[in-house]
This record gives C-alpha cells, structure tokens and sequence, in this order.
C-alpha cells in the first residue's frame, strides 16, 4: 500500500508590518504577510471584520494578495479606505491564520 504523508504548513512571512504611512500623490503597496504550503488563498479586512471589496481605481487586492491603494488627489480623500486599519487572513488545508492589525495612512 502506498501512502502520501501530506505536508501542509501555513506560516507569517512578516510579522512585524503594522503601519503604512503613503502619500496621496503615489499610492501604496501592502502585501500579506503570509505564505503556506500549499499555496494560500489571502483576504483583506477592515479591523471590524468586513472583508474588503475592489473599488475601482481607488482599492485592489491582487491574485498574490497584495493590498494597493491607488493615488487620489486630496479631495478624494476617504478615511475608510486612506487611512484605516487592516489585517489579512491567510487559509489553506492547514487552517487559517490572521496577520495582526496593520494601520494604512
């Protein structure tokens, strides 16, 4: 009888990430800090729990799971997405695990 042992892990890349501090005029780029084997599905919160949405232009989470803020002038300036917090969860057959909160400003 063959038997393949499964080798499963999930685990924090950067753990230490908890503030993104950009300027209007260039956007910002947060990756998750995660990774796994095998590979991971990654989301976005906001601190509430909310799973966050792509906003056209303004917010974006890519396929690999990084998080991009678009660059806005300062009339479009919306605190609920330019300067709120964050985490990320990371999930695959190992379980699931949470980044802690990261602040985006």
């Amino acid at each position: 009888v063959f038997t393949e042992e499964l080798h499963a892990s999930l685990y924090f890349v950067n753990a230490s990430l908890q503030e993104v501090v950009f300027a209007s005029t260039t956007g910002t780029l947060v990756p998750c800090p995660a990774a796994g084997i095998p590979p991971v599905t990654l989301r976005w919160y906001l601190a509430t729990g909310e799973e966050i949405y792509d906003v056209p232009g303004i917010r974006h989470v890519h396929p690999n799971g990084t998080l991009q803020i678009f660059p806005f002038p300062p009339s479009s300036f919306n605190n609920l997405i330019h300067d709120n917090t964050y985490y990320c969860t990371a999930e695959n057959p190992s379980g699931k695990i949470r980044s802690q909160d990261v602040h985006i400003k």
